[in-house]
């Protein structure tokens, strides 16, 4: 180990000699010590032996910079080609266009730090991907294989045959213990094998499940109303999927142009009152196609007549049955009753008592002739007497033929 000042004093021989054997020895031992040398320069080598460690008087003479280990191969630096690195390695944080790590050729794809605790992934210049203590964010897609439903491509350590796998394209799949449970393409979510969906109430302890039949013949399609409707109102179909609301007044299953009689006055929703009214095409679209002009065309235009059904009875179409034959459907009948038939004869001038039934019959003797007596053997042209007929002396009567019955309200399904 030596150390000298560097500077070679005017002397005598054998001193000069001295001084220069010891400034040479200096040179070669790279002024080894246990301590600095007492006298330095910008750039001098020092061979730190107390600490085990190779040193360089940096530029401005002002410090020492470590360069290497003196106890270790190669100083402990990394070789140009497959160095191995046994301890930390600091670099500097770089830039999403200079990364810290990159390759050659291509300076501006690799690695670099934006943030504390954040390691970046650029590539091309652009940022794809930085990994953080808590989580990762990818800027750009991320690939994986296909999969399976055993082996799917997007999974979790432990559960393997649990993830999600692409069966077919434009197709995300997920499966549960290697079977495919639902999938999502671009028709929608489907639910496969009859597996249910669940609704959970707030504490998660009970559930609302709806799943399909067992076997379905047809695909079935229910698109919901676009409102939540109103209190007490239920979901019902057109037949065709669609899904509307409708109120328990409302009989979902009524079929438009319906005639029903009430027991109030009140006329409930979905309903109008045959009073034979003219009604507009537009508003009442669906009762116009149900019966037309049947029971009036209105203005001929824009409005269309319901049937006047007030103070009338209902009688039920023959449609061919022979009953009520010679009548179209919807045309008006007036009353009538069947005709009554019968004779009374002879009369005699005799005729002076009550007919049979007394006195409440409907049957007897009005007036009774001048003449009196028997009739004689010959001609007799005296008057007999005049026998009416009144119904009212025995029944109920009024100015129309009907039954008993009950005023109520028709009203028809619009």
């Amino acid at each position: 180990m030596a150390q000298a000042d560097g500077t070679i004093q005017n002397d005598t021989g054998a001193n000069v000699r001295s001084d220069l054997n010891n400034n040479f020895a200096a040179c070669f031992t790279n002024n080894s010590g246990a301590s600095a040398p007492s006298t330095t320069y910008s750039y001098m080598w020092w061979a730190d032996t107390s600490n085990g460690l190779l040193k360089l008087r940096n530029g401005g003479n002002t410090d020492w910079i470590t360069v290497g280990s003196l106890t270790t191969a190669n100083l402990a630096l990394a070789p140009q080609a497959s160095p191995i690195f046994t301890g930390n390695v600091t670099i500097a944080a770089g830039t999403v266009s200079l990364p810290s790590l990159r390759f050659t050729g291509d300076n501006d794809t690799g690695l670099y730090s934006a943030a504390a605790n954040t390691v970046n992934v650029t590539a091309g210049g652009t940022l794809s991907h930085a990994f953080t203590s808590t989580y990762s964010t990818a800027n750009v897609p991320i690939r994986v294989p296909d999969g399976t439903a055993a082996a799917p491509s997007i999974t979790n350590t432990g559960d393997e045959n649990t993830g999600i796998f692409f069966g077919a394209a434009d197709e995300v799949s997920i499966s549960t213990g290697g079977t495919e449970r639902a999938q999502f393409d671009s028709n929608g979510l489907s639910v496969l094998s009859q597996k249910p969906v669940r609704y959970y109430d707030a504490d998660n302890s009970h559930y609302v499940e709806l799943k399909a039949a067992s076997t379905v013949s047809a695909n079935v399609t229910l698109t919901l109303p676009t409102s939540d409707g109103d209190a007490d109102q239920f979901l019902k179909t057109d037949g065709s999927g669609a899904l509307s609301w409708a109120t328990v007044s409302t009989p979902a299953g009524v079929p438009t142009g319906s005639v029903f009689t009430l027991a109030t006055t009140t006329v409930p929703s979905g309903y109008l009152e045959c009073d034979g009214s003219a009604v507009s095409r537009t508003t009442y679209a669906d009762l116009f196609a149900a019966i037309g002009t049947q029971w009036g065309s209105g203005n001929g235009s824009t409005t269309f007549n319901i049937p006047d059904l007030r103070g009338e009875f209902i009688r039920g179409w023959d449609n061919g049955r022979g009953v009520d034959s010679g009548r179209g459907f919807g045309s008006f009948q007036s009353w009538a009753i069947q005709n009554i038939l019968g004779s009374i004869g002879p009369i005699s001038e005799g005729f002076g008592v009550q007919a049979s039934g007394g006195a409440t019959s409907a049957l007897y003797k009005s007036s009774v002739g001048p003449g009196s007596g028997y009739t004689p053997q010959g001609v007799d042209t005296n008057d007999a007497g005049t026998l009416a007929f009144d119904a009212s002396r025995n029944v109920q009567t009024a100015n129309e033929t009907r039954p008993r019955n009950i005023a109520l309200m028709y009203v028809i399904k619009a």
